[in-house]
């Protein structure tokens, strides 16, 4: 029996690095979070262990010890003064407690008196890696009991693998925080340089349509070319760099459209027989289809990505296969599988850098010079995110195959609205009314000057409190609409317009490449900046399709 002098709660004082561990705890930021199937598991399997009814992990802070995961109890957490786990904090191995009311520190705690009935305690503190216990992974019992030595080593080991866990997950919400800054930081520097690029790139192109210029300033139109040369191969550069960055992020999303299959390869791979023919190359292609596999004419693809994992690869390959050396491209389906080979007779790759085609940022072979090394890294993560597969052979000084597959649909019907762009009479754009919306004067200058060679003429305003002003009284079957805009951006001005019922197809003009499903909802369509000229023709094309196609 235990005197009226001894029938004294003893609360467990408070560690002499109280501050010090109080902020390892909150570091975590894991205090009243939800129930995390990891941390479930621990405590189920230490119960298992133990054989106990009751098992937790318990965080002890400045007032109370919470649960964030639990078997055999209800409660979310308890006071800290009576807490077992604020004894467990002051040691430095496995606290145990074999018969509670045997123990005066705990004879008369509410926790043995009434619910949960506590007579035995084994708890192993959580200790970060900066030294502080932050809490407990403990066992309990209704009934004394001691754990054998095999129990103990499991309960510790337990209990750093739960510190295991809140480090990554902590990890994880920095690295999440990390790749947000980054892709903000992408998402302005986009927008910073794609908005000259857009002047360089869209002014440059007019001048080299313009054939009258060309005959009188022929030394002048061979410097425009060359700006407008190195201006798209720095949008090449720039596109890569946020294309990676866009697949690590999980913002690149498939954008399925229908697809003139073989016309389309065969427009890449002519794209590029002008580079293998300056260098000699046997250049050629083969078609490998049968009766049973007929070659499809319209197939629903990735068309824009397709086209970039192939340009990848066809550009790698004459990179690096020398003057009378040859490239072949095969082409064939497979039951809704496009199979694509590239066999160049090349420089080929040692084993060792094969290993490291496919990584960010490394390039291999003598020529290192050129490019960023995105290439093969992007052409692997678009294959992957479209749900195909790549593979590569190759043997030093005899040269590379590389073949991916890649699935695909075949459309059920073709309606109306996606018959060829090319079947509409431009002339049908110069009956087009348009607004455009745009802020900076190089971009207005730019993009009035590509509507006016294509025949179209425009309004334009520089904010989208304008834009609304200007609905008042107009009506626009297209509005060009810039996202980034002073005052209320595109999309709040878009949001806005549709509010008030007004029904113009609304064209999204961005140099921002990241946008999100729901901007893509609002808009009818976007167009990247910078802005090529037959980009913004086919887009208004398809605008007078869409549009004749909801009349």
């Amino acid at each position: 029996m235990h005197s009226e002098k001894e029938n004294i709660l003893k609360s467990a004082t408070k560690p002499i690095d109280e501050n010090e561990r109080l902020k390892a705890l909150f570091e975590y930021e894991i205090l009243d979070t939800e129930s995390e199937k990891a941390f479930d598991d621990l405590t189920l399997l230490a119960s298992e262990i133990c054989e106990t009814p009751i098992s937790l992990i318990s965080l002890v802070d400045p007032d109370r010890q919470w649960f964030k995961s639990k078997v055999g109890v209800d409660v979310d957490s308890t006071d800290r003064d009576i807490a077992f786990c604020s004894h467990a904090i002051l040691q430095d191995d496995l606290f145990e407690v074999q018969n509670a009311l045997k123990d005066e520190r705990f004879f008369d705690n509410p926790l043995v008196t009434s619910d949960p009935n506590i007579r035995f305690y084994a708890g192993t503190p959580l200790v970060s890696p900066s030294g502080q216990k932050i809490g407990t992974l403990c066992v309990i019992s209704d009934k004394p009991k001691k754990l054998t030595s095999s129990q103990k080593k499991a309960l510790t080991i337990l209990g750093r693998e739960v510190i295991s866990q809140l480090e990554l997950r902590m990890n994880n919400k920095k690295l999440e925080i990390a790749n947000n800054y980054k892709t903000e930081f992408l998402s302005n520097a986009s927008h910073e340089i794609r908005t000259p690029l857009n002047a360089i790139i869209g002014l440059s192109g007019l001048i080299l349509e313009n054939k009258e210029l060309k005959e009188k300033f022929a030394e002048q139109y061979d410097f425009i070319e060359q700006i407008d040369f190195s201006g798209k191969q720095l949008l090449n550069i720039i596109n890569s760099i946020l294309d990676l960055s866009k697949i690590e992020a999980g913002k690149m999303e498939l954008e399925p459209v229908e697809c003139h299959l073989l016309q389309y390869i065969n427009n890449i791979f002519i794209s590029l027989s002008g580079k293998a023919k300056a260098k000699l190359i046997n250049y050629s292609k083969e078609y490998n289809f049968s009766q049973s596999e007929p070659a499809p004419e319209l197939v629903i693809i990735d068309e824009p990505k397709l086209g970039q994992v192939l340009t990848n690869i066809l550009g790698n390959a004459i990179k690096f296969t020398p003057a009378n050396k040859s490239i072949k491209l095969t082409v064939s389906v497979n039951r809704n599988m496009l199979s694509i080979t590239v066999t160049d007779e090349g420089v080929g790759i040692s084993p060792e850098e094969q290993a490291l085609l496919f990584n960010k940022y490394t390039q291999v072979g003598s020529n290192k010079t050129e490019g960023t090394g995105l290439g093969l890294s992007i052409t692997k993560g678009l294959i992957d995110l479209m749900g195909g597969s790549i593979n590569l052979k190759s043997e030093l000084g005899k040269g590379t195959s590389v073949s991916f597959e890649l699935p695909f649909e075949i459309p059920d019907v073709t309606s109306a609205m996606k018959k060829e762009t090319s079947q509409l009479d431009l002339a049908t754009l110069s009956k087009l009314s348009i607004l455009v919306v745009e802020d900076n004067k190089v971009n207005q200058m730019v993009i009035i000057a590509m509507l006016k060679s294509l025949k179209v003429t425009a309004n334009i305003v520089g904010s989208g409190e304008e834009a609304l002003d200007d609905l008042k009284t107009h009506q626009y079957d297209v509005i060009l609409m810039d996202i980034n805009l002073p005052g209320i951006d595109g999309v709040e001005t878009t949001q806005n317009i549709k509010a008030l019922n007004i029904k113009s197809y609304i064209l999204a003009l961005t140099a921002d490449v990241y946008r999100t499903s729901e901007d893509k909802k609002l808009f009818n369509n976007f167009l990247t900046k910078p802005i090529l000229l037959d980009d913004l023709k086919d887009a208004l094309l398809q605008a007078v399709a869409e549009i004749s196609g909801n009349s």
